[in-house]
């Protein structure tokens, strides 16, 4: 284990803390900080762990502007009998964070270069203030007033919180003018906006069969419902396989979760776009409003950094397990499918999650042609068909029956207009 420019060692928790963690905030991508182990990575460990962990917690929300919570998350580690402390930091959306103390100033404003915290400079500070985003869920107020939050308290009782004196405050539910914000709104029995589920009986959208919608409830009540829902849908059945019979999942659970609750926290709520969650024959295709935060781009979300657009919001699903560890959902899901199921534009963040098909019986020829055509698609997505069926020396119908085989088997879809649209290939050809 060796110091980068995403983990700092620090053999105490000293002074450097704060200067530590507004760096890592101030970057787009976060980083660790371990507690507890030397500079050349060996683990002396800490003592009183748990006094320490509520010492650092105290100082990042006390000591650092603008508000950290839900930027970070801590984690007790041992290694050879020796408890050490690591601290999960995410870059931040409102940057530049600052030592409360030092004001935002170049003695308050750090940010990582290399494996070091160097102050910034005053045109650094200034430029980032001009390009911060002043509307959060936490400086809108709530559009109505006049709520009750049972449902979120029963949730946090639940999970063996104290629901006593100010936890309301604690999450951070009010303006600075003392109002309930948009992030209380979303949290409360009132929430009135309209999360919609659709379900198509083809791979297209012309013939609705079901729609559902979730309303007048907290999201948190939301997301239980959605989730419920949507794994009841989970069919499975026997495949035969070269290693005899399997029972197969329609999709898989686990990187369902991870997607449906990202597109619930990470969605702008701040504008009138909401999440969708539709169901073909072939696929769900799951979308969330807002595109990448500022500064993050593709390479960034599908290796798994962490640049929360609602980290308020976040960190209540964290609390009540909705949420794993910062950082891991992206990862989880890329354990289970191809970052092709990930659709990325300026507007929206677009998952397809593919169904697992039981397949009809193929003979050699056609999974031959079929593996082909993918082959093709993947070099070359702007193949029509007529292109393709020179190519391969065959007929546009025959064309037209394979591929259209491969689209409802949630293999292929067709992104864009017929003229000037392409091919995306879900699924890779077998070997």
């Amino acid at each position: 284990m060796t110091e980068s420019e995403m983990i700092e060692f620090k053999e105490k928790l000293n002074e450097k803390l704060e200067k530590e963690v507004v760096a890592f905030l101030n970057t787009t991508h976060g980083g660790s900080l371990l507690i507890g182990v030397s500079n050349s990575g060996d683990v002396v460990g800490v003592d009183d762990i748990d006094s320490k962990e509520l010492e650092i917690k105290d100082r990042i929300k006390n000591n650092i502007a603008p508000s950290a919570m839900g930027l970070f998350e801590l984690v007790s580690l041992s290694k050879d009998g020796r408890d050490y402390i690591q601290i999960i930091i995410s870059g931040g959306n409102q940057r530049p964070y600052y030592i409360r103390k030092y004001g935002m100033s170049p003695e308050g404003c750090y940010f990582r270069i290399g494996t070091s915290a160097e102050k910034m400079s005053e045109d650094m500070i200034m430029t980032l203030f001009q390009k911060r985003d002043r509307r959060t869920l936490t400086s809108i107020s709530a559009p109505n007033q006049s709520l009750s939050f049972r449902y979120l308290v029963s949730k946090y009782e639940e999970k063996g919180y104290s629901v006593e004196g100010n936890l309301f405050a604690q999450l951070e539910f009010f303006t600075p003018e003392g109002k309930y914000n948009l992030l209380s709104y979303l949290m409360s029995d009132q929430n009135s906006l309209q999360f919609q589920y659709a379900r198509y009986s083809g791979s297209d959208v012309f013939d609705l069969v079901e729609q559902k919608t979730f309303s007048n409830q907290s999201i948190l009540k939301t997301a239980e419902e959605l989730l419920d829902y949507l794994q009841g849908k989970n069919s499975t059945f026997t495949q035969i396989t070269s290693t005899g019979r399997e029972d197969r999942q329609k999709f898989n659970p686990i990187a369902l979760r991870e997607i449906v609750v990202n597109a619930l926290v990470h969605n702008d709520y701040r504008s009138n776009g909401m999440p969708t969650f539709e169901e073909f024959s072939n696929r769900f295709e799951i979308s969330s409003f807002g595109g990448l935060p500022e500064g993050f781009n593709k390479e960034d979300f599908l290796n798994g950094y962490s640049l929360p657009f609602n980290p308020e919001l976040i960190r209540i699903f964290r609390d009540l397990g909705f949420a794993e560890r910062l950082g891991t959902g992206i990862r989880r899901v890329l354990k289970y499918y191809p970052k092709e199921i990930f659709y990325f534009s300026k507007n929206f963040i677009r998952v397809n999650i593919p169904f697992l098909m039981q397949e009809r019986k193929q003979t050699g020829e056609d999974s031959q042609m079929a593996n082909t055509i993918l082959e093709i698609l993947r070099q070359k997505p702007e193949m029509n068909r007529k292109k393709l069926a020179i190519a391969m020396g065959v007929s546009e119908s025959t064309i037209y029956r394979e591929m259209k085989r491969l689209e409802n088997a949630g293999m292929i879809r067709h992104v864009g207009s017929t003229k000037n649209g392409y091919w995306e290939v879900i699924q890779r050809p077998e070997k």
